[in-house]
């Protein structure tokens, strides 16, 4: 999936450079060194703002979901586009901003940021900025530089204000799911238990969650062909397909992989078409429970992606986790 690179600059005029400048140092000097580069080529889109001081709706996305921004400083006193779009960006998100500003001895301080490390360049030698633009990327790529926004790691937040009663509606439907699907693991050991027990074959799982080993040990010994249990459905997971809970909150990649696999549950077995993927019932029984576990896990894993921060390496551990568990389901 390309990721976005979002850069905040003046538009019109900064230290003598009129539009039609600002705009080739753009291309020449900020996106084509980053699209082109050996180790960040077909990785990154880079796009830029304009001088308008009205934050659309398009401008607020950008700022807040961008994987990365650069944000240019330059001219003798703070612009004041560059300074509002950068503290949108600093209030909604952790993922990584970058701060360069050309060198001139008409620039003014700016107070608002002077506790945060702004790299200098000059028009004079635009080579040393784009190779120092470029390794701060490739350090964030490669997971060799953290960062976290100033103004969310003042307020203790993981993620963006603005996100956090989504991610809580979210998480409440998933943890729905999640204690769902665990219950009818309970119940259906207990029925399948008692089931067995009454033809005086010996059954005890260890664990409700882990029921489908402890079925497929004994499918040589007996057959589930005359268990009458209904598998019902879950009422959160048919809530949350008919809405777009997760579609902002996690990777898009994300988001469909589980929607995928919540879709392809629901039509397996929540309404009795479990018996057309299986050879038998013993298989049919033993692949639901195994992918009511699966369904479980994924709705845990995305919960705890939910509560870490964006950007950070336990969400990308998380996410790993996520995908190799979703690529463990039959469905």
């Amino acid at each position: 999936m390309i990721k976005k690179i979002f850069v905040v600059m003046p538009f019109s005029e900064a230290n003598g450079r009129d539009q039609a400048s600002l705009t080739r140092f753009f291309a020449d000097y900020i996106k084509d060194p980053i699209e082109n580069h050996a180790k960040l080529a077909g990785k990154y889109d880079v796009t830029r703002s304009g001088d308008a001081f009205v934050m659309l709706d398009k401008i607020v996305e950008d700022l807040a979901r961008a994987d990365i921004v650069i944000c240019d400083l330059s001219g003798p006193r703070s612009n004041p586009n560059v300074m509002y779009e950068l503290g949108i960006r600093l209030a909604t998100s952790h993922n990584p901003t970058i701060l360069i500003r050309e060198e001139s001895p008409e620039n003014a301080g700016i107070f608002d940021i002077h506790g945060l490390y702004t790299h200098p360049y000059s028009m004079g030698d635009t080579k040393s900025l784009e190779k120092w633009v470029v390794s701060k990327i490739v350090e964030y790529e490669e997971n060799l530089d953290a960062y976290e926004s100033p103004v969310l790691k003042v307020l203790n937040h993981r993620s963006a204000f603005w996100m956090l009663l989504p991610i809580r509606k979210a998480s409440a439907f998933l943890g729905g799911i999640s204690s769902a699907a665990d219950a009818h693991l309970v119940a259906f050991s207990k029925a399948v238990t008692i089931f067995l027990g009454r033809k005086g074959i010996p059954f005890a799982p260890r664990t409700p969650q882990m029921i489908f080993e402890d079925l497929q040990k004994i499918a040589d010994r007996t057959s589930l062909d005359d268990f009458g249990y209904q598998i019902s459905s879950i009422p959160s997971l048919d809530s949350y397909l008919s809405s777009v809970y997760l579609l902002g909150l996690v990777d898009d990649d994300i988001e469909r992989r589980f929607r995928e696999c919540a879709m392809s549950y629901s039509l397996a077995f929540n309404r009795g078409n479990a018996s057309l993927f299986s050879d038998n019932k013993l298989d049919e029984f033993a692949r639901y429970a195994f992918e009511t576990l699966i369904l479980m896990n994924l709705s845990r894993l995305i919960i705890r992606i939910l509560d870490s921060r964006q950007g950070s390496n336990e969400r990308k551990n998380l996410a790993v986790e996520f995908f190799e568990n979703a690529a463990r389901s039959t469905l």
